[in-house]
């Protein structure tokens, strides 16, 4: 993998942190399946370390904390089997299928509002 390669890696990762991890942690109580992945996480976990090796040259701390950060995000998912196993069993709680359905909704409205809001 070439640096270039790592970093269109790390900007695709990003947009998934932005617009997808929060509800999927939600939704999976922190057991996501793998496969909701963009990549492979040896994938993932390659572009990251190319990336830290690379700032560590530079002096980039902030992304050298960035990419071990996102390393540390990566034990949120899981065999996919084994995630949906303890989905399925939370899903069948009642009073959690009442908390997760109004944070998804507050979700929802904290989304409805940057677009109508944007701070630019």
């Amino acid at each position: 993998m070439t640096l270039e390669e790592a970093d269109k890696i790390r900007l695709v990762w990003g947009r998934f942190l932005e617009y997808s991890m929060g509800k999927l942690n939600l939704a999976f109580r922190h057991k996501i399946p793998e496969s909701f992945l963009p990549y492979p996480k040896d994938t993932l976990l390659e572009a990251f370390e190319l990336i830290n090796k690379d700032s560590y040259k530079i002096g980039d701390k902030k992304m050298m904390e960035l990419m071990h950060e996102s390393a540390a995000d990566l034990a949120s998912f899981i065999d996919d089997e084994e995630a949906l196993t303890i989905a399925a069993e939370a899903f069948n709680n009642t009073e959690w299928r009442k908390a997760i359905i109004s944070a998804l909704k507050e979700f929802q409205k904290d989304w409805i509002n940057i677009v109508e809001n944007p701070k630019y």
